[in-house]
């Protein structure tokens, strides 16, 4: 099932529970500027990724375009992903 916004339907991502929800582009914005990249660049990666996203495509697969791309500009960032992740609580 698909939402309609405007004229475009939403693209469903698949979290790793399995659940669908619509894509966020604020989630990548809001991830990007945690691990230090300012908030333009974290906004024209959430561009690119928000239009190579498809329906379906796991949280996973998003998450590695984020990181290549943020890795691309400034290797630290992914180093700085990566131990927040480390420190976030799993969610059960």
């Amino acid at each position: 099932m698909h939402k309609v916004i405007g004229s475009q339907v939403a693209v469903q991502v698949v979290k790793k529970n399995g659940k669908a929800e619509p894509f966020q582009r604020q989630k990548i914005v809001k991830s990007c500027i945690a691990v230090g990249a300012p908030a333009d660049v974290a906004a024209s990666i959430a561009d690119d990724v928000e239009k190579a996203a498809r329906n379906q495509m796991s949280t996973g697969e998003i998450r590695a375009m984020v990181m290549q791309k943020l890795g691309k500009i400034r290797p630290e960032w992914v180093k700085n992903w990566e131990k927040f992740d480390q420190t976030k609580p799993k969610k059960k």
